[in-house]
């Protein structure tokens, strides 16, 4: 276990099975799930699979926090009180200060092999360190949450049922951030929400669930050149398997920015490799010919081809600035109708 780590406060209760459901293609967020008894399929189709049975009781929660941002940390552990969760304080990694069994992953000797920022390595060690932690507890899985996280009161609740809806095999899934991208829904949540496989993956790490399988996997001691945020957007490179809720549960708190985000600085120059290099063609780690067969296979031929369609349509629509016409005519999202509707044959 690396640095010191606040106990928690409370015992955490076990979270119900995982079952698997199936899911097909509708193109972004559209008018809200009925409340089901079974998964709803776009084509017509029912899933065969009842969700199971909500149990009690909050994942283990760790937040990472600085130890000079006093009040993120007293409003962030405010929102965890009135959400009923006790969670864990993982003081966050300064600069290139990167603990011992990491530094490898970040430097050659002395000095760093990318052009990552210090803060940019520091927010990526601080979420390595509490995925040790995870590791070390041997917890079958945990939330992980920046100090800028907002829950909502019924977070609890909102949990419990994602976890018993999960596919069998996940590895993280992000419940901050709403996909900026075409997605396919995997299966419906209460509310209008639904877990979602992404066609890119949002930017954020503000929080997110970890399995202890997917915490080892991002663990493995291999080279770090991309913002940790980045890294998460690929998953091809260390095998995981990752969904999202949409719309998102948890929101950042606008009142300031997150330290752990201000750390890592987010600058758009994450190349950090020769360009073009065996991991991206184009400088960007993103467009990688991995990445298009990870999506190919994760999604499945039919919706991966739907949402290549509606994200290259969505990028004419905004280089030509067509957005804020299409929205005063009220057809900003027409696209993704018909793109809906061909996928489910009507």
């Amino acid at each position: 276990m690396v640095g010191m780590i606040e106990p928690s406060r409370a015992p955490q209760a076990p979270i119900g099975a995982v079952r698997a459901v199936g899911g097909c293609l509708r193109m972004s967020v559209e008018p809200a799930y009925p409340r089901a008894e079974r998964v709803r399929i776009d084509t017509g189709a029912r899933s065969a699979v009842q969700p199971a049975e909500r149990a009690a009781g909050a994942p283990p929660t760790f937040y990472i926090n600085r130890d000079r941002d006093q009040d993120r940390r007293q409003a962030l552990e405010e929102h965890l009180r009135v959400a009923g969760i006790a969670g864990v304080r993982i003081g966050a990694v300064e600069g290139l200060a990167v603990p011992a069994e990491f530094r490898d992953m970040f430097f050659k000797g002395s000095v760093l092999h990318s052009r990552l920022k210090p803060g940019e390595v520091g927010c990526y060690a601080s979420h390595l360190k509490t995925m040790q932690v995870i590791v070390d507890r041997d917890l079958d899985y945990a939330l992980i949450l920046e100090d800028d996280a907002i829950l909502p009161a019924d977070f609890q609740t909102i949990i419990a049922q994602v976890l018993t809806r999960l596919p069998q095999g996940w590895d993280v899934v992000h419940i901050c951030k709403d996909a900026n991208r075409a997605v396919k829904p995997v299966a419906a949540l209460d509310h209008g929400r639904r877990i979602v496989r992404y066609s890119r993956i949002p930017e954020t790490t503000t929080a997110y669930l970890v399995s202890r399988t997917g915490a080892k996997k991002f663990l493995r001691p291999i080279k770090r050149y991309w913002p940790v945020d980045t890294d998460f957007r690929q998953p091809w490179r260390f095998g995981l398997e990752i969904y999202g809720v949409d719309p998102c549960i948890i929101r950042p708190n606008g009142h300031f920015v997150s330290a752990i985000h201000d750390m890592g600085n987010h600058s758009r120059l994450r190349r950090g490799m020769p360009i073009p290099s065996a991991h991206c063609w184009t400088g960007n780690p993103l467009h990688t010919p991995e990445g298009v067969v990870f999506n190919l296979k994760k999604l499945g031929p039919t919706a991966w081809a739907l949402c290549s369609v509606h994200n290259a349509m969505r990028r004419i629509v905004s280089m030509l600035g067509l957005r804020p016409v299409l929205r005063r005519l009220r057809l900003e999202g027409l696209g993704t109708r018909l793109a809906g509707n061909l996928a489910a044959g009507r």
